[in-house]
């Protein structure tokens, strides 16, 4: 009896101190796109599950999530990237971008940086392009 007293004591201990993750689900992304070669600098705003092509180069957002973890907040974006190289190679990558870390994980890419700029949490409706 004394076990599930505590056991249920220490459930309401974590539940009560918010060790779990506040997210908020967004409708859109914007995203940072240098061009390597000419140091051009993009921003897109996408809605979810649009795909943006450049060039040789296919970017999808699946989720974008604002997440507030013990007082951090980041932003993240679940994206598809596919690269097809000059010998019609294939690079694909599929997996979340971080706002606040760039480069831990990021898809591979010999002409374009991609980052994170932002979660949208009002849907954009349409792609949009502004350059820096």
């Amino acid at each position: 009896m004394k076990n599930i007293v505590v056991v249920t004591f220490i459930i309401f201990f974590f539940i009560s101190t918010k060790t779990i993750p506040e997210e908020i689900e967004c409708q859109g992304a914007e995203l940072r796109v240098l061009n390597k070669d000419t140091t051009e600098k993009s921003s897109y705003v996408l809605p979810l599950s649009q795909t943006l092509e450049i060039n040789n180069t296919k970017l999808i957002v699946h989720r974008c999530l604002k997440v507030n973890f013990q007082g951090i907040q980041d932003e993240v974006a679940l994206i598809s990237h596919e690269f097809y190289g000059d010998k019609k190679s294939k690079n694909d990558f599929f997996g979340w971008i971080f706002k606040s870390t760039h480069y831990m994980n990021s898809p591979h890419n010999p002409s374009y940086d991609i980052r994170l700029q932002s979660c949208l949490e009002e849907d954009p409706i349409f792609l949009k392009e502004t350059n820096y």
